[in-house]
């Protein structure tokens, strides 16, 4: 599989350095990389707000959803167990670029997710205890688990993110789609000027 990621910093790359008359203006390809991360965001929830089925519903294109498996940790200060984040991702309605998670072995079997003021605003009902099902709430990169007795601890979460392509455990190749890859070549350069607020030449003459 091919870094498609790599390759749209490369040919942006290429576009902003051929097409500026200023032969001193440099553009890394990691700082572009960064940029492509940001309009691939932006695409996939242009494409979430399009993608809506008969009933009005939004649906995430599977094509967009990243999967990390992480070890579940214990926070001895908190008494709670707990799961890293380990990247950034589209922030979605109603939480769904977090878009699940679950054991490794038993994905279907997800975990609800929950408000974080949700325990403060039901402590000592029975709505608390999800009727036997188990939850989990997000505090910036953790991931915190409820309602599951120690022994039902797994030993690892598979944490699926939408757009979740900025993680160092990451696998080098990042496969982003081939009808998306030129509208985001574009998305890449018009920021790279925008951010710089230089006049774009879009010839390679060098003449405006």
């Amino acid at each position: 599989m091919r870094d498609t990621r790599t390759l749209i910093a490369e040919q942006a790359q290429r576009i902003i350095q051929g097409g500026d008359v200023n032969s001193d203006v440099q553009v890394t390809k990691e700082e572009l990389e960064t940029y492509v991360d940001q309009c691939f965001g932006k695409y996939i929830v242009a494409s979430y707000y399009e993608n809506r089925n008969a009933d009005g519903e939004n649906n995430v294109n599977g094509t967009f959803i990243y999967s990390f498996v992480e070890n579940v940790k214990y926070d001895k200060q908190r008494c709670k167990h707990y799961a890293p984040i380990s990247s950034s991702y589209v922030n979605l309605p109603n939480g769904m670029g977090l878009y699940s998670v679950s054991p490794v072995q038993d994905e279907f079997n997800t975990f609800v997710p929950l408000r974080t003021d949700f325990l403060a605003l039901t402590r000592g009902t029975l709505v608390a205890n999800l009727e036997g099902n188990k939850g989990y709430y997000i505090e910036n990169t953790r991931i915190y688990l409820h309602n599951l007795d120690t022994a039902a601890i797994p030993e690892k979460l598979l944490i699926k993110l939408v757009g979740g392509i900025q993680s160092d455990s990451q696998e080098d190749n990042i496969d982003l789609p081939l009808n998306m890859q030129e509208e985001i070549i574009k998305l890449v350069v018009q920021m790279y000027y925008t951010m710089r607020q230089t006049p774009q030449d879009v010839l390679t003459d060098n003449v405006k």
